[in-house]
């Protein structure tokens, strides 16, 4: 009877333990490549998912691959290379065509700037008319400029409006040949550490953010999207996490980026105040109440101004409002 005992205990333990080991292999690992950029936007959540362990937590194998700009990354993605990636603003325009879609946005920046002369005499917008202001062509500098201008009711032809490069800007400031500046960090830094009190702010982006805004995001093609929807899921609630632990440790992050990109702590920490950084709760939130369609409407609005595309498209075609509230935000 004993010996009976000892081989049922024997075999279930056998039974117990390739129960356990057919559970371990159920749990299936996925490789993934993510496009990042090396900046505090395009790198802090990205870098603190992968050291947190929160891809791990997911089971999913991240290799990150670094990118400079949106386009290169859209189409290294619809070749099969890149599934996931993050974009600073321009590079939305290819999601508005249907190339990529839209999982949810990563900040909104508030860099750009209209920094003026104190000694120039000017208070606010409307005290530009006459005045040398210099911006950077082409670039979301120029735009806020214009639409400071437009919400006042000022003519571009009313002011003296000068091209200049960002490095130029700053020497043109600081020698007091023009009165006012139009642009972005990491210029405005610079113009305001150098001058003080000689200068003040009067116009930020975000003081323009019903008519226009400029968002980063996190993007994947529909393709995949449609093929694996529990990757896309599970890399979602990653990089939310992730997003919410960057709101909660700013300091943290901007460690963590400068280990990450190898950068000097000081220099990634300018970077800082030059967006206002979502969480994955802000994220919930805005797609409940409707103020990410109402963010991603202004973006549009800035590609219509620039031309890129010819008229409002619906957001909805392209930004996974519903997707992400369906499949992530309450499971």
């Amino acid at each position: 009877m004993d010996k009976l005992k000892i081989i049922l205990l024997f075999l279930s333990i056998i039974i117990f333990s390739v129960s356990c080991q057919k559970k371990v292999d159920e749990v299936k690992v996925n490789s993934i490549r993510v496009a990042y950029m090396p900046d505090f936007s395009g790198t802090s959540s990205v870098a603190i998912a992968q050291e947190k362990g929160y891809f791990t937590d997911e089971n999913l194998d991240v290799t990150l691959v670094k990118f400079l700009d949106g386009p290169s990354e859209v189409n290294s993605m619809l070749t099969g290379n890149i599934h996931f990636a993050y974009i600073g603003h321009g590079a939305h325009s290819l999601a508005i065509q249907g190339k990529v879609n839209v999982l949810f946005p990563n900040g909104l920046s508030k860099s750009e700037q209209i920094i003026v002369r104190k000694s120039s005499g000017i208070n606010r917008i409307a005290d530009l008319p006459g005045k040398k202001v210099a911006t950077i062509f082409g670039t979301s500098s120029e735009i806020l400029l214009d639409l400071a201008l437009n919400k006042v009711g000022i003519n571009r032809e009313d002011l003296n409006v000068i091209d200049m490069g960002g490095n130029n800007i700053v020497t043109a400031m600081n020698d007091k040949t023009i009165d006012a500046v139009s642009v972005h960090a990491p210029y405005t830094f610079e113009i305001l550490n150098m001058l003080g009190d000689e200068v003040q702010s009067i116009a930020t982006i975000m003081d323009y953010s019903d008519d226009g805004a400029f968002p980063s995001s996190w993007i994947v093609t529909p393709e995949y999207m449609n093929n694996n929807n529990d990757i896309v899921n599970r890399f979602s609630r990653a990089i939310l996490k992730a997003m919410d632990y960057r709101s909660a440790n700013i300091d943290e992050a901007i460690e963590i980026v400068s280990r990450f990109n190898n950068e000097n702590v000081d220099d990634v920490a300018l970077e800082k105040d030059t967006a206002e950084w979502f969480s994955g709760a802000d994220i919930k939130r805005m797609y409940a109440d409707g103020s990410a369609s109402g963010l991603y409407r202004a973006q549009q609005n800035i590609f219509i101004y620039t031309k890129a595309i010819s008229g409002q498209v619906n957001i909805n075609k392209y930004v996974q409002i519903k997707y992400m509230n369906d499949n992530v935000f309450n499971q």
